[in-house]
């Protein structure tokens, strides 16, 4: 095979598909969207319905062991300064100045009835006014018990380490959620990406056979250097678009382990990554083959996109066993799944995340990928080679497989 003529065709397809519309749109707009998103759930969290400082009139003398003023924090919102007031009359003052946002009134009967009385400009006061004193109530009460640790007192859980029985590897429960959903979300930026790059194949393929560009590429190539230099342009456009995504995640999630509190400990799951990485190539190279011989086969772009829904459902199933993956990791169905072509990415990468996978399991797994990858790729150019020329036919059931038993004579 000639390499100047498969990678010509390969640098080809990068050049028109990189540039396309769709492909910048959904390279750029994905992380960017994304981005908007959890700014616009941090912005609500941060700022909404906040409170800037809050007065309490204590009747019932239990905040005086604390200081005049309590500033209460809280990770993701602003500070809020709990002010207290000798009397009643002074927090009206101060609220009406609008130096406070409202106060409550502790009576002096509060330890038996743990009724308080709120007092604000709009009749209630917010959410976050009463999360705040429920915080400052705790401190009060916990000041006159000098027997008891306040931090502990007021948090008497700060992590749980979790394990698996003969295991010593511990995992806090933020750690456990990123790797539960890092082998997810990495799958999702793979499925897209696979498949979007794929399917720029499969469209190619059905409009050069409608325009009949087919019939000059025939002239000049053969089916296998045609379906090489195609997938593999095109599997670098895919490359690129996840590498970007990932690359955008991965900085994303550095400032916020710099920025937020709770994130700090979090380490990245590097061996889900690796897998991930690993798999990508000769999965798409597998998909890539499969919509390439749908393309091949198929008359119309709609035709060919009912057939590439089959090779979704495959590679999503694994969603629909997502609890029984996580209950049993290394039971047969999560095996199975991790070794089936179709699934293996995202199960393999869920099972590594879980528990410590064999060696050899991870190694078949791949083994198998890339096997049915030569194999897809070895089945398109083989119908390339009958259907490229079959301008406006779709290619039937006999057709295919002797394009299949004859492909062997003929060459490729």
């Amino acid at each position: 095979m000639s390499k100047a003529k498969w990678w010509t065709i390969a640098a080809h397809e990068y050049a028109v598909h990189a540039k396309r519309k769709g492909f910048l749109i959904a390279t750029f707009g994905t992380p960017l969207l994304l981005v908007a998103i959890f700014a616009a759930i941090f912005a609500f969290i941060a700022f909404g319905d906040q409170s800037n400082s809050l007065g309490v009139v204590d009747q019932a003398g239990i905040t005086q062991k604390l200081p005049a003023t309590v500033t209460i924090t809280d990770t993701l919102r602003k500070d809020v300064a709990v002010i207290r007031f000798d009397d009643e009359n002074l927090a009206k003052a101060a609220l009406s100045k609008q130096e406070i946002d409202g106060y409550v009134v502790i009576p002096s009967d509060y330890l038996q009835s743990g009724a308080l009385r709120g007092v604000a400009n709009e009749g209630n006061l917010s959410s976050d006014a009463r999360d705040r004193f429920k915080d400052y109530m705790q401190k009060a009460l916990i000041s006159n018990q000098p027997s008891l640790n306040d931090q502990r007192a007021l948090e008497p859980i700060d992590q749980v380490y979790n394990r698996k029985p003969n295991s010593a590897v511990e995992t806090s429960e933020g750690q456990g959620i990123l790797l539960f959903f890092a082998p997810y979300l990495f799958g999702i930026f793979f499925f897209i990406a696979v498949f979007s790059s794929s399917a720029y194949l499969m469209t190619a393929l059905v409009e050069e056979k409608e325009s009949r560009v087919m019939e000059i590429l025939a002239t000049s190539l053969r089916p296998f250097e045609l379906m090489v230099g195609k997938i593999v342009g095109l599997g670098l456009v895919g490359l690129t678009q996840i590498s970007i995504w990932v690359g955008t995640a991965l900085l994303a999630f550095t400032i916020a382990r710099a920025n937020i509190e709770g994130m700090a400990n979090l380490t990245l799951p590097t061996n889900v990554l690796l897998i991930g990485a690993v798999m990508f190539v000769p999965a798409y190279l597998m998909v890539a083959g499969a919509l390439g011989a749908i393309g091949a086969s198929v008359s119309a772009v709609q035709e060919g996109q009912q057939f590439s829904g089959i090779i979704s459902i495959l590679m999503i199933s694994p969603v629909w066993f997502i609890n029984m993956i996580i209950e049993n990791p290394n039971g047969p169905l999560a095996l199975f799944l991790s070794l089936f072509p179709f699934t293996a990415p995202i199960v393999m990468m869920q099972r590594v995340a879980l528990v410590s996978v064999p060696a050899w399991q991870i190694g078949l797994s791949v083994l198998l990928l890339v096997g049915m990858a030569f194999v897809m790729i070895w089945l398109s150019a083989r119908i390339v080679r009958v259907g490229m020329l079959r301008y406006g036919k779709r290619l039937t059931l006999t057709e295919i497989r002797r394009a299949l038993s004859l492909g062997g004579q003929h060459g490729e």
